[in-house]
C-alpha cells in the first residue's frame, strides 16, 4: 500500500474510495484543453488523469485539516498530470492565498480567468485578490464585467460598493447602491453603507435617513446605531446621541465602547453624576480583572481620575501581564499621578520590539528630565535609538534635551544624525532651524526655515518664524508680512503668529491694525511677555503712556519676561507721564 495511504484515517480511505469511484463525475471538475486519446494513448493519459484525482483527493483532506502547505504540495502534483484543469488552478490559487503567496496565487487566478472567461465564480475570486493586492482599479474592472454579465450579483456589486467607499468614489459607490436597493429593498447592509457615505459628504439629513431606514428593518444592527448616535453628536445634538448610546446598552448591555462614550457625552454636557453612575455599572457589569475592564481604567485615566485608572489598570496587567496596552497607560496614569520613580519602572518593562517601546522610553525620558537628570536621559535616549535608528521622534527628543542644557552644538548633531535616516522631515529640519538661531547663525537659520517651506508650503511655523525674524529687524517687511499672512492662513487661532502680524504692522507704522491684532493675540495667550511687552509699545507710540505704563508692568511681572529691557522702557514711559520728555 502506499505509505501516504497509510497514514491516512479509515474515514480518509473511505472517501478516496468514493472518490475512486465517481471518477466519471469529477472529470467535470478537470476539464482539459488536451484533445481526444488516440487509441495507443487511452491507458496513459487515463493514468496521469487518475494520478491527479488522487493528489487531488490528498489535497482535500488537507485543506479539510486546515493545512494549507500540504495542500499546495499535491494540488501542484495534481496540475503536473492535468496543468490545463481550471479547476485544479483555481483550487491551488484559493490554497496559496492561505499560504500568503498571494502574487503566486494571481498568476494562476488570470489563467483561470483566461482559460474559463465565462466562469464569474473565477472571475470573482481574482477580483479579490486584485483587492488583497491593493490593485483596486483592476477588481473594480473584473466586477464591472461580472455585473455586465448577471446583474442581478448581490455580492459582486456590494464587493464594487465597498472599493468604490475605500476610494472615495462616492457617487458611483451610491449609484451601486441603489440598485441594490432596487432589487432587494430590505437589504441592510445597503441601507446602512449609504448612510455611512452620507455622513462622510455631511449629508446629515440623509445619513438619518439611510440608518433610520437600516433599524427599521433591523432594530438591533449595531453598526447603524453607532453611526447615528456619532451623527447626532456631529450635528450638535447630544441629548439624542446620549438617547441613541442608552438604546444600544438596552440590547448590548455590555458594550463597553457604548458605556465609554456615553460617560464622554455625559461629561461633555456637565452630567458628572450621571457619568460616575455610569462607570459604577461597568464595574459591576464586569469582574476585577476582567479585560473588559481596561476600557473603565481609560475612562478614569481620560478624565483625569487617576487613583481609580491606577487600580483598574493595575489590576489588569496583574491579571493578563502581557497586555501592552494597560500597562503603557498604567505607567501614563502613574506618571501623571506623581508617582514617577513607579512610573519608570513600569515604562522599562517594555522590550524593543513592543510597538509601545518608543512612547514608553520618550516618557522614561521625560521623567529623567523632570527628576533633573538630564544626562541620564540622553543616555537612555542614545541607547534607545540604537534600536530604532529611523525613529524621527527620538532625534528630536534627544536634541531638545540638549538645547535645555544650552548644548546647542550637540543638538545640532543629533538632528543632522536624524536627517540621515530622513533628509525631508521637517520636523528634523523646523528644529535644525531653531537651533542655528540660538547658536546666532541667523542667515542659516533662515535659509532652514526655506528649505522647510520648500518641502511644505503650508508649514505655518516656518512661515511665521521667517516672517517674525524679517519683522524683528525691520527688514524685508513686505515678504515678512506675505509670509505670516500666509501662516495665519494655515494656524488662525495661533496667538502666536497673530502676534507676529501685529509685529509686523507695527515696524511697517500700521499701528492701528497692530493694536487690532496685538488685543487678539493678547485674548488668545495672555500669559506671553512679548506679545504683552509688544502691545505696550503700539500704546507707546499712540502716545497713550498711561496704558503704555500698565501693560509693560503686567509684561514685567510674567515668567521669561526680559527684565532689563522692560525696565528701560517703564522709565522711559514714566518719564513721558511726568511732562519731562516731549
Amino acid at each position: 500500500m502506499n505509505k501516504e495511504l497509510k497514514k491516512l484515517p479509515i474515514w480518509s480511505l473511505f472517501f478516496l474510495i468514493v472518490l475512486g469511484l465517481s471518477c466519471v463525475k469529477a472529470e467535470k471538475k478537470f476539464p482539459s484543453k488536451q484533445g481526444p486519446l488516440l487509441s495507443g494513448e487511452t491507458n496513459s493519459r487515463r493514468d496521469l488523469i487518475q494520478h491527479a484525482y488522487q493528489n487531488y483527493a490528498f489535497a482535500c483532506i488537507a485543506i479539510a485539516d486546515r493545512n494549507y502547505e500540504e495542500a499546495e504540495i499535491y494540488l501542484k502534483e495534481a496540475l503536473k498530470n492535468d496543468k490545463d484543469s481550471p479547476y485544479l488552478l483555481m483550487k491551488l490559487s484559493q490554497v496559496l492565498v492561505e499560504n500568503g503567496k498571494v502574487e503566486d496565487a494571481l498568476l494562476l487566478a488570470q489563467k483561470t480567468v483566461h482559460l474559463t472567461p465565462d466562469d464569474l465564480e473565477a472571475r470573482e475570486f481574482l477580483a479579490e485578490i486584485y483587492s488583497q493586492l491593493k490593485k483596486f482599479d483592476l477588481a473594480i474592472s473584473q466586477y464591472r464585467r461580472i455585473l455586465k454579465r448577471d446583474p442581478g450579483n448581490r455580492e459582486a456589486r456590494l464587493h464594487l460598493s465597498t472599493l468604490l467607499i475605500r476610494l472615495k468614489k462616492y457617487d458611483p459607490a451610491l449609484d451601486e447602491l441603489s440598485i441594490l436597493i432596487k432589487n432587494e429593498p430590505e437589504l441592510i447592509i445597503a441601507h446602512y453603507y449609504k448612510g455611512r457615505i452620507n455622513l462622510e459628504l455631511k449629508e446629515y439629513s440623509r445619513a438619518k435617513e439611510a440608518f433610520l431606514r437600516a433599524l427599521q428593518i433591523n432594530s438591533r444592527f449595531l453598526p447603524a446605531l453607532f453611526d447615528l448616535a456619532t451623527l447626532h453628536s456631529k450635528t450638535d445634538k447630544p441629548d439624542m446621541a446620549i438617547e441613541t448610546y442608552k438604546k444600544i446598552l438596552l440590547v448590548y448591555p455590555t458594550n463597553t465602547l457604548a458605556m465609554e462614550r456615553l460617560i464622554a457625552l455625559y461629561y461633555k454636557t456637565g452630567q458628572e453624576k450621571l457619568a460616575e453612575d455610569t462607570m459604577e455599572e461597568m464595574k459591576k457589569a464586569f469582574s476585577p480583572g476582567d479585560i473588559k475592564r481596561k476600557r473603565l481604567g481609560l475612562i478614569y485615566l481620560r478624565h483625569g481620575k487617576l487613583n481609580e485608572s491606577i487600580a483598574e489598570l493595575a489590576s489588569i496587567v496583574s491579571a493578563w501581564p502581557d497586555d501592552q496596552e494597560a500597562r503603557y497607560y498604567l505607567g501614563t496614569a502613574l506618571e501623571e499621578n506623581g508617582d514617577l520613580d513607579e512610573a519608570y519602572k513600569t515604562f522599562h518593562l517594555f522590550n524593543s520590539d513592543s510597538s509601545y517601546f518608543i512612547n514608553a522610553r520618550m516618557h522614561m525620558a521625560y521623567i529623567l528630565e523632570r527628576q533633573e537628570k538630564p544626562d541620564k536621559a540622553i543616555d537612555m535616549l542614545r541607547e534607545t535609538i540604537s534600536h530604532k535608528r529611523d525613529n524621527v521622534r527620538l532625534y528630536l527628543m534627544l536634541a531638545s534635551l540638549y538645547e535645555i542644557k544650552e548644548q546647542y552644538l550637540d543638538a545640532m548633531d543629533i538632528l543632522k544624525e536624524g536627517l540621515a535616516y530622513d533628509d525631508r522631515n521637517t520636523g528634523l529640519l523646523y528644529r535644525l532651524g531653531i537651533v542655528l538661531d540660538k547658536l546666532k547663525r541667523n542667515e542659516e537659520c533662515i535659509e532652514q526655515m526655506e528649505i522647510v517651506i520648500k518641502i511644505n508650503p503650508k508649514h505655518a511655523d516656518a512661515l511665521n518664524y521667517i516672517g517674525y525674524t524679517y519683522a524683528d529687524k525691520g527688514i524685508h517687511l513686505d515678504r515678512a508680512l506675505e509670509l505670516i499672512e500666509r501662516a495665519i492662513q494655515y494656524k488662525p487661532n495661533s496667538g502666536y503668529i497673530i502676534d507676529s502680524l501685529g509685529w509686523v504692522y507695527f515696524r511697517k507704522g500700521q499701528y492701528d491694525k497692530a493694536l487690532k491684532e496685538l488685543e487678539k493675540a493678547i485674548e488668545l495667550v495672555p500669559g506671553d511677555p512679548t506679545i504683552n511687552e509688544h502691545l505696550g509699545d503700539v500704546y507707546f507710540k499712540r502716545k497713550d503712556y498711561k496704558k503704555a505704563l500698565e501693560i509693560y508692568k503686567k509684561a514685567l511681572s510674567l515668567k521669561n519676561a526680559n527684565q532689563e529691557r522692560l525696565d528701560r522702557k517703564i522709565e522711559d514711559v514714566t518719564e513721558h507721564l511726568k511732562g519731562n520728555l516731549p
